[in-house]
Protein backbone atom coordinates (compact mmCIF):
# COMPACT_ATOMS: atom_id res chain seq x y z
CA UNK A 1 0.00 0.00 0.00
CA UNK A 2 1.34 3.37 -1.10
CA UNK A 3 2.23 6.21 1.41
CA UNK A 4 -0.52 8.12 -0.52
CA UNK A 5 -2.50 5.50 0.44
CA UNK A 6 -2.20 5.36 3.67
CA UNK A 7 -2.54 9.31 4.45
CA UNK A 8 -5.81 9.07 2.68
CA UNK A 9 -7.23 6.96 5.14
CA UNK A 10 -5.81 9.06 7.66
CA UNK A 11 -8.22 11.46 6.59
CA UNK A 12 -10.47 9.71 6.43
CA UNK A 13 -10.65 8.66 9.80
CA UNK A 14 -10.12 11.81 10.76
CA UNK A 15 -13.59 12.74 8.72
CA UNK A 16 -15.39 9.67 10.61
CA UNK A 17 -14.60 11.21 13.73
CA UNK A 18 -15.40 14.67 13.24
CA UNK A 19 -18.79 13.52 11.87
CA UNK A 20 -19.11 10.59 14.69
CA UNK A 21 -19.57 7.73 12.37
CA UNK A 22 -18.05 5.29 14.51
CA UNK A 23 -19.62 2.25 12.58
CA UNK A 24 -18.04 3.55 9.23
CA UNK A 25 -14.31 3.91 11.13
CA UNK A 26 -14.56 0.16 12.26
CA UNK A 27 -15.35 -1.17 8.68
CA UNK A 28 -12.61 0.74 7.38
CA UNK A 29 -10.24 -0.74 9.98
CA UNK A 30 -11.30 -4.51 9.63
CA UNK A 31 -9.54 -4.65 6.02
CA UNK A 32 -6.43 -2.71 7.07
CA UNK A 33 -2.53 -4.37 8.49
CA UNK A 34 -2.39 -3.89 12.20
CA UNK A 35 0.41 -1.73 11.12
CA UNK A 36 -1.14 0.41 9.11
CA UNK A 37 -3.70 1.03 12.02
CA UNK A 38 -0.99 2.09 13.79
CA UNK A 39 0.18 4.24 12.11
CA UNK A 40 -3.26 5.94 11.61
CA UNK A 41 -3.24 6.19 15.40
CA UNK A 42 0.56 7.77 15.22
CA UNK A 43 -0.80 10.46 12.75
CA UNK A 44 -3.75 11.28 15.18
CA UNK A 45 -3.62 13.32 18.56
CA UNK A 46 -4.38 11.20 21.95
CA UNK A 47 -8.00 11.70 21.98
CA UNK A 48 -8.83 10.54 18.59
CA UNK A 49 -6.47 8.02 18.95
CA UNK A 50 -8.21 6.82 22.32
CA UNK A 51 -11.40 7.04 20.49
CA UNK A 52 -10.27 5.11 17.31
CA UNK A 53 -8.79 2.59 19.60
CA UNK A 54 -11.47 0.98 21.65
CA UNK A 55 -13.61 0.81 18.69
CA UNK A 56 -11.12 -2.58 18.01
CA UNK A 57 -12.31 -5.96 18.36
CA UNK A 58 -9.73 -7.41 21.06
CA UNK A 59 -7.69 -9.92 18.61
CA UNK A 60 -7.06 -6.81 16.58
CA UNK A 61 -6.52 -4.71 19.49
CA UNK A 62 -3.67 -6.98 20.28
CA UNK A 63 -1.80 -6.78 17.48
CA UNK A 64 -2.14 -2.92 16.56
CA UNK A 65 -0.87 -2.24 20.13
CA UNK A 66 2.64 -3.75 19.36
CA UNK A 67 2.66 -1.28 16.47
CA UNK A 68 2.69 1.66 18.31
CA UNK A 69 5.56 3.41 20.91
CA UNK A 70 5.91 3.30 24.17
CA UNK A 71 4.42 6.29 24.62
CA UNK A 72 1.36 5.76 22.75
CA UNK A 73 0.94 2.41 24.23
CA UNK A 74 0.62 3.86 27.68
CA UNK A 75 -1.92 6.42 26.22
CA UNK A 76 -4.08 3.71 24.50
CA UNK A 77 -4.21 1.33 27.46
CA UNK A 78 -4.78 3.81 30.14
CA UNK A 79 -8.53 4.60 27.63
CA UNK A 80 -9.53 0.92 28.08
CA UNK A 81 -11.16 -0.86 31.13
CA UNK A 82 -9.25 -3.82 33.18
CA UNK A 83 -11.53 -6.49 31.89
CA UNK A 84 -11.03 -4.77 28.43
CA UNK A 85 -7.29 -4.91 28.21
CA UNK A 86 -7.38 -8.58 29.98
CA UNK A 87 -9.12 -10.00 26.87
CA UNK A 88 -6.51 -8.02 24.27
CA UNK A 89 -3.23 -9.50 26.36
CA UNK A 90 -5.13 -12.49 26.40
CA UNK A 91 -4.64 -12.71 22.25
CA UNK A 92 -0.80 -12.29 22.39
CA UNK A 93 1.93 -14.33 22.17
CA UNK A 94 3.32 -15.03 25.68
CA UNK A 95 6.32 -12.51 24.79
CA UNK A 96 4.38 -9.74 23.54
CA UNK A 97 2.06 -10.24 26.42
CA UNK A 98 5.30 -9.82 28.76
CA UNK A 99 6.29 -6.41 27.11
CA UNK A 100 3.04 -5.18 27.72
CA UNK A 101 2.41 -6.20 31.66
CA UNK A 102 5.64 -5.20 32.25
CA UNK A 103 4.88 -1.55 31.63
CA UNK A 104 1.23 -1.36 33.48
CA UNK A 105 1.68 -0.29 37.00
CA UNK A 106 1.82 -3.25 39.39
CA UNK A 107 -1.92 -3.05 40.25
CA UNK A 108 -2.40 -3.52 36.66
CA UNK A 109 -0.07 -5.74 35.61
CA UNK A 110 -1.38 -8.28 39.18
CA UNK A 111 -4.94 -7.50 38.03
CA UNK A 112 -4.36 -8.65 34.52
CA UNK A 113 -2.16 -11.80 35.58
CA UNK A 114 -5.14 -12.81 37.34
CA UNK A 115 -6.93 -12.48 34.74
CA UNK A 116 -6.09 -13.83 32.01
CA UNK A 117 -6.04 -18.00 31.32
CA UNK A 118 -3.52 -19.32 34.18
CA UNK A 119 -1.35 -21.44 32.15
CA UNK A 120 -0.36 -18.16 30.10
CA UNK A 121 -0.12 -16.28 33.27
CA UNK A 122 1.92 -18.74 34.85
CA UNK A 123 4.64 -18.86 31.46
CA UNK A 124 4.17 -14.74 31.23
CA UNK A 125 5.35 -14.21 35.13
CA UNK A 126 8.73 -16.59 33.83
CA UNK A 127 9.42 -13.98 31.23
CA UNK A 128 9.09 -10.98 33.20
CA UNK A 129 11.88 -12.47 35.53
CA UNK A 130 14.67 -11.54 32.83
CA UNK A 131 15.96 -8.30 31.41
CA UNK A 132 14.25 -6.69 28.82
CA UNK A 133 16.77 -6.50 26.55
CA UNK A 134 18.29 -10.32 26.60
CA UNK A 135 17.35 -13.52 25.28
CA UNK A 136 15.44 -14.13 27.85
CA UNK A 137 13.43 -10.67 27.54
CA UNK A 138 12.79 -11.10 24.19
CA UNK A 139 11.47 -15.50 23.89
CA UNK A 140 8.50 -16.77 24.17
CA UNK A 141 7.42 -20.05 25.64
CA UNK A 142 5.22 -21.12 23.14
CA UNK A 143 7.39 -23.99 21.09
CA UNK A 144 7.06 -27.14 19.53
CA UNK A 145 9.18 -29.50 21.55
CA UNK A 146 9.28 -33.28 21.63
CA UNK A 147 11.32 -35.91 23.56
CA UNK A 148 14.13 -37.85 22.31
CA UNK A 149 11.86 -41.28 22.25
CA UNK A 150 9.36 -39.96 19.83
CA UNK A 151 8.65 -40.99 16.45
CA UNK A 152 8.98 -39.04 13.71
CA UNK A 153 4.67 -39.77 12.95
CA UNK A 154 4.47 -38.75 17.07
CA UNK A 155 6.15 -35.28 16.27
CA UNK A 156 4.69 -34.21 12.94
CA UNK A 157 1.17 -35.14 15.13
CA UNK A 158 2.63 -32.39 18.15
CA UNK A 159 3.07 -30.19 15.23
CA UNK A 160 -0.34 -30.26 14.10
CA UNK A 161 -1.79 -30.08 17.61
CA UNK A 162 0.45 -26.83 18.41
CA UNK A 163 -0.19 -24.88 15.04
CA UNK A 164 -3.53 -24.50 16.14
CA UNK A 165 -1.87 -22.03 19.02
CA UNK A 166 1.05 -21.50 17.70
CA UNK A 167 2.90 -19.37 14.89
CA UNK A 168 5.78 -20.41 12.45
CA UNK A 169 6.59 -23.32 13.67
CA UNK A 170 9.70 -23.59 11.76
CA UNK A 171 11.47 -26.36 14.02
CA UNK A 172 10.88 -29.15 16.63
CA UNK A 173 13.29 -29.26 19.67
CA UNK A 174 14.16 -32.11 21.06
CA UNK A 175 14.53 -32.43 24.70
CA UNK A 176 15.64 -35.19 27.06
CA UNK A 177 13.68 -36.39 30.48
CA UNK A 178 14.77 -33.28 32.20
CA UNK A 179 13.43 -31.42 29.70
CA UNK A 180 17.34 -30.22 28.08
CA UNK A 181 17.86 -29.58 24.61
CA UNK A 182 19.34 -31.90 22.67
CA UNK A 183 18.90 -30.64 19.26
CA UNK A 184 16.20 -29.49 16.59
CA UNK A 185 14.75 -30.58 13.68
CA UNK A 186 13.99 -28.37 10.45
CA UNK A 187 10.28 -29.13 9.43
CA UNK A 188 11.20 -29.67 6.13
CA UNK A 189 13.70 -32.65 6.98
CA UNK A 190 10.94 -33.87 9.55
CA UNK A 191 8.38 -33.95 6.37
CA UNK A 192 11.00 -36.23 4.69
CA UNK A 193 11.82 -38.54 7.37
CA UNK A 194 10.04 -42.17 7.10
CA UNK A 195 6.90 -41.89 9.73
CA UNK A 196 8.48 -44.69 12.35
CA UNK A 197 12.07 -43.60 12.28
CA UNK A 198 12.79 -42.23 16.22
CA UNK A 199 12.86 -38.46 15.95
CA UNK A 200 16.53 -38.44 17.42
CA UNK A 201 18.06 -39.67 14.71
CA UNK A 202 17.18 -36.75 12.45
CA UNK A 203 18.44 -34.10 15.44
CA UNK A 204 20.84 -31.41 14.64
CA UNK A 205 22.28 -31.73 17.46
CA UNK A 206 24.69 -28.65 16.68
CA UNK A 207 21.52 -26.89 16.66
CA UNK A 208 22.13 -22.87 17.57
CA UNK A 209 21.18 -22.35 20.85
CA UNK A 210 21.42 -19.35 23.37
CA UNK A 211 21.24 -18.82 26.68
CA UNK A 212 18.72 -16.28 28.82
CA UNK A 213 21.33 -14.09 29.83
CA UNK A 214 22.68 -13.31 26.36
CA UNK A 215 22.15 -9.88 25.35
CA UNK A 216 19.69 -8.95 22.30
CA UNK A 217 22.41 -7.04 20.09
CA UNK A 218 24.39 -10.78 19.76
CA UNK A 219 21.29 -12.69 19.89
CA UNK A 220 20.57 -10.06 16.66
CA UNK A 221 24.21 -11.10 15.25
CA UNK A 222 23.47 -14.73 15.16
CA UNK A 223 20.25 -14.46 13.26
CA UNK A 224 22.12 -12.21 11.05
CA UNK A 225 25.71 -14.45 9.90
CA UNK A 226 23.32 -17.61 10.25
CA UNK A 227 20.35 -16.85 8.43
CA UNK A 228 18.46 -18.24 10.98
CA UNK A 229 14.33 -18.17 11.48
CA UNK A 230 14.15 -18.88 14.73
CA UNK A 231 16.36 -20.08 17.80
CA UNK A 232 15.95 -21.96 21.03
CA UNK A 233 16.67 -20.45 24.28
CA UNK A 234 18.15 -22.66 27.08
CA UNK A 235 18.75 -21.65 31.36
CA UNK A 236 21.78 -22.39 32.67
CA UNK A 237 21.18 -26.11 33.44
CA UNK A 238 20.27 -26.20 29.41
CA UNK A 239 16.80 -26.55 29.46
CA UNK A 240 14.66 -25.56 27.16
CA UNK A 241 12.75 -22.46 28.45
CA UNK A 242 11.81 -20.51 24.95
CA UNK A 243 12.44 -19.79 21.36
CA UNK A 244 13.18 -16.32 20.18
CA UNK A 245 11.56 -15.92 15.99
CA UNK A 246 13.18 -13.45 13.32
CA UNK A 247 10.14 -11.45 13.64
CA UNK A 248 11.67 -10.21 17.35
CA UNK A 249 14.81 -10.06 16.39
CA UNK A 250 13.72 -7.28 13.11
CA UNK A 251 12.54 -5.47 16.19
CA UNK A 252 15.58 -5.43 18.00
CA UNK A 253 17.37 -4.15 14.99
CA UNK A 254 15.10 -1.35 14.66
CA UNK A 255 15.64 -0.84 18.17
CA UNK A 256 19.07 -0.45 18.04
CA UNK A 257 19.44 0.99 15.15
CA UNK A 258 17.14 3.82 15.95
CA UNK A 259 18.12 4.21 19.59
CA UNK A 260 21.98 4.47 17.99
CA UNK A 261 20.79 7.07 15.77
CA UNK A 262 19.10 9.18 18.04
CA UNK A 263 22.47 8.91 20.59
CA UNK A 264 24.55 9.85 17.80
CA UNK A 265 22.22 13.05 17.49
CA UNK A 266 22.29 13.73 21.91
CA UNK A 267 18.68 13.30 21.82
CA UNK A 268 16.58 11.09 23.95
CA UNK A 269 15.58 7.44 22.55
CA UNK A 270 12.37 8.30 24.08
CA UNK A 271 11.82 11.23 21.57
CA UNK A 272 9.16 11.40 19.44
CA UNK A 273 7.95 13.94 16.52
CA UNK A 274 4.56 14.24 17.96
CA UNK A 275 5.64 15.03 21.28
CA UNK A 276 4.07 17.79 22.71
CA UNK A 277 6.38 21.16 23.27
CA UNK A 278 7.05 20.53 26.93
CA UNK A 279 8.22 17.14 26.86
CA UNK A 280 10.18 17.76 23.66
CA UNK A 281 12.05 20.30 25.35
CA UNK A 282 13.09 17.90 28.47
CA UNK A 283 14.26 14.99 25.98
CA UNK A 284 16.55 17.44 24.20
CA UNK A 285 17.45 20.24 26.52
CA UNK A 286 19.82 18.22 29.06
CA UNK A 287 22.15 17.58 25.72
CA UNK A 288 21.80 21.08 24.83
CA UNK A 289 22.89 22.01 28.00
CA UNK A 290 26.32 20.07 27.56
CA UNK A 291 27.05 21.04 23.94
CA UNK A 292 26.42 24.85 25.60
CA UNK A 293 30.04 24.02 28.33
CA UNK A 294 32.09 22.10 25.30
CA UNK A 295 31.30 24.93 23.10
CA UNK A 296 32.35 27.85 25.83
CA UNK A 297 35.33 25.80 25.92
CA UNK A 298 35.99 25.45 22.48
CA UNK A 299 35.44 29.45 22.89
CA UNK A 300 38.01 29.93 25.33
CA UNK A 301 40.41 28.45 23.06
CA UNK A 302 39.56 31.37 20.46
CA UNK A 303 39.87 33.73 23.61
CA UNK A 304 43.59 32.77 24.11
CA UNK A 305 44.19 33.93 20.53
CA UNK A 306 42.17 37.03 20.82
CA UNK A 307 45.46 38.82 19.91
CA UNK A 308 46.45 37.21 17.08
CA UNK A 309 42.57 37.32 15.70
CA UNK A 310 42.87 41.47 16.34
CA UNK A 311 45.84 41.57 14.08
CA UNK A 312 44.37 39.54 11.32
CA UNK A 313 40.58 39.47 11.10
CA UNK A 314 40.68 37.04 8.13
CA UNK A 315 41.54 34.31 10.80
CA UNK A 316 38.03 34.28 12.14
CA UNK A 317 36.90 34.23 8.91
CA UNK A 318 38.57 31.20 7.93
CA UNK A 319 38.68 29.26 11.44
CA UNK A 320 35.17 27.74 11.27
CA UNK A 321 36.17 26.03 8.18
CA UNK A 322 39.05 23.62 9.98
CA UNK A 323 37.31 22.73 13.02
CA UNK A 324 33.85 22.21 10.74
CA UNK A 325 35.56 19.86 8.46
CA UNK A 326 37.60 18.39 11.23
CA UNK A 327 33.79 17.64 12.73
CA UNK A 328 32.41 16.46 9.54
CA UNK A 329 35.53 13.56 9.32
CA UNK A 330 35.21 12.70 13.31
CA UNK A 331 31.48 12.18 12.21
CA UNK A 332 32.38 9.84 9.52
CA UNK A 333 35.10 7.92 11.34
CA UNK A 334 32.57 7.45 14.12
CA UNK A 335 30.10 6.19 12.09
CA UNK A 336 32.46 3.52 10.45
CA UNK A 337 33.66 2.64 13.87
CA UNK A 338 30.32 2.16 15.64
CA UNK A 339 29.03 -0.16 12.72
CA UNK A 340 32.22 -1.78 13.08
CA UNK A 341 31.76 -2.74 16.47
CA UNK A 342 28.29 -3.51 16.22
CA UNK A 343 29.09 -6.16 13.10
CA UNK A 344 31.81 -7.34 15.63
CA UNK A 345 34.53 -6.70 12.94
CA UNK A 346 36.77 -4.51 15.40
CA UNK A 347 38.31 -6.41 17.96
CA UNK A 348 41.35 -5.28 20.40
CA UNK A 349 43.21 -7.08 18.32
CA UNK A 350 42.96 -5.58 15.12
CA UNK A 351 42.27 -1.96 16.50
CA UNK A 352 45.92 -0.54 16.28
CA UNK A 353 45.54 -1.41 12.21
CA UNK A 354 42.04 0.64 12.20
CA UNK A 355 43.78 3.63 14.33
CA UNK A 356 46.91 3.71 11.76
CA UNK A 357 44.39 3.65 8.99
CA UNK A 358 42.02 6.09 10.08
CA UNK A 359 45.02 8.40 10.31
CA UNK A 360 46.49 8.30 7.00
CA UNK A 361 42.85 8.98 6.09
CA UNK A 362 42.95 11.84 7.55
CA UNK A 363 46.13 12.94 6.37
CA UNK A 364 45.07 12.64 3.16
CA UNK A 365 41.47 13.78 3.44
CA UNK A 366 43.63 17.09 5.28
CA UNK A 367 45.75 17.21 2.01
CA UNK A 368 43.57 17.38 -0.44
CA UNK A 369 40.42 19.38 1.05
CA UNK A 370 43.31 21.60 2.94
CA UNK A 371 44.92 22.20 -0.91
CA UNK A 372 41.58 23.40 -2.15
CA UNK A 373 40.82 25.79 1.10
CA UNK A 374 43.98 26.72 1.07
CA UNK A 375 43.65 27.93 -3.17
CA UNK A 376 39.94 29.21 -2.44
CA UNK A 377 41.85 31.52 0.64
CA UNK A 378 43.84 33.05 -2.28
CA UNK A 379 41.33 33.68 -4.32
CA UNK A 380 39.52 35.70 -1.46
CA UNK A 381 42.78 37.77 -1.27
CA UNK A 382 44.02 36.13 1.58
CA UNK A 383 48.26 36.21 1.33
CA UNK A 384 49.94 32.84 0.20
CA UNK A 385 50.79 32.61 3.82
CA UNK A 386 47.73 32.44 4.79
CA UNK A 387 46.27 29.96 2.20
CA UNK A 388 49.20 27.58 3.84
CA UNK A 389 47.91 27.90 6.81
CA UNK A 390 44.74 26.99 6.66
CA UNK A 391 46.57 23.88 4.68
CA UNK A 392 48.36 22.97 7.56
CA UNK A 393 45.98 23.74 10.22
CA UNK A 394 43.00 20.87 8.14
CA UNK A 395 45.59 18.68 7.74
CA UNK A 396 46.28 18.50 11.65
CA UNK A 397 42.87 18.38 12.25
CA UNK A 398 41.23 15.88 10.04
CA UNK A 399 44.52 13.52 11.83
CA UNK A 400 42.77 14.72 15.20
CA UNK A 401 38.95 13.82 13.65
CA UNK A 402 40.63 10.56 12.86
CA UNK A 403 42.45 9.39 16.22
CA UNK A 404 39.04 10.48 18.16
CA UNK A 405 36.77 9.15 15.81
CA UNK A 406 38.96 5.86 16.39
CA UNK A 407 39.74 5.98 20.14
CA UNK A 408 36.67 7.51 21.81
CA UNK A 409 34.06 4.67 20.25
CA UNK A 410 37.10 1.81 21.27
CA UNK A 411 37.54 3.33 24.63
CA UNK A 412 33.79 3.58 25.76
CA UNK A 413 33.00 0.23 24.26
CA UNK A 414 36.16 -0.87 26.91
CA UNK A 415 34.09 0.27 29.65
CA UNK A 416 31.12 -0.97 28.90
CA UNK A 417 29.24 2.38 27.55
CA UNK A 418 27.27 2.35 24.58
CA UNK A 419 30.02 3.65 21.66
CA UNK A 420 27.24 5.76 19.86
CA UNK A 421 27.11 8.35 22.65
CA UNK A 422 30.81 8.85 21.22
CA UNK A 423 29.45 10.93 18.50
CA UNK A 424 27.70 14.50 18.03
CA UNK A 425 28.80 16.94 21.23
CA UNK A 426 31.98 15.04 22.35
CA UNK A 427 33.94 14.35 18.95
CA UNK A 428 32.92 17.77 17.54
CA UNK A 429 34.00 19.67 20.97
CA UNK A 430 37.14 18.01 20.17
CA UNK A 431 37.46 18.80 16.71
CA UNK A 432 36.34 22.26 17.70
CA UNK A 433 39.31 22.19 20.14
CA UNK A 434 41.63 20.48 17.97
CA UNK A 435 40.71 23.14 14.99
CA UNK A 436 40.91 26.29 16.88
CA UNK A 437 43.88 25.63 18.49
CA UNK A 438 46.06 24.14 15.35
CA UNK A 439 44.90 26.81 13.20
CA UNK A 440 45.25 29.76 15.76
CA UNK A 441 48.45 28.56 17.58
CA UNK A 442 50.16 28.49 13.80
CA UNK A 443 48.91 31.79 12.99
CA UNK A 444 50.82 33.08 15.96
CA UNK A 445 53.82 31.39 15.37
CA UNK A 446 53.51 32.70 11.48
CA UNK A 447 52.89 36.00 13.11
CA UNK A 448 56.07 35.83 15.41
CA UNK A 449 58.28 34.83 12.49
CA UNK A 450 57.08 37.93 10.41
CA UNK A 451 55.13 35.81 7.69
CA UNK A 452 52.06 37.70 8.69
Amino acid sequence: MSTEAKNDHTDEVRGHLEEGRDSEISRLLEGLHSSDIGRILGSLDEEQAMRVFRLLPPEQASAVILEVDERLRKVLISSISSEELIEVVHEMETDDAADVISELPVEDARQVLEGIDRQESLAVQKLLVYPEDTAGGKMQAELASVPETATVEETIEEVRRKAAVIENISSVFVVDGNGRLIGAVPLDRLILAGPRARIIEITNRDAIRVRTDMDQEEVAKLFQKYDLISVPVVDNDGRLVGRITIDDIVDVLEEEIFEDFYKMAGLNIGARALDPPARAIRMRVPWLFLNLITASAAAGIVKIFEGTIEQLVILAVLMPIVAGMGGNAATQTITVIVRALALGEITYKNAKWVLLKEVVVGFSNGFLTGAVAGFIAYLLGASVYVGLLLFLAMIANMMVAGVIGSIMPLVLKRYNFDPAISSSIFVTASTDFGGFFTFLGLATIFMKMGLL
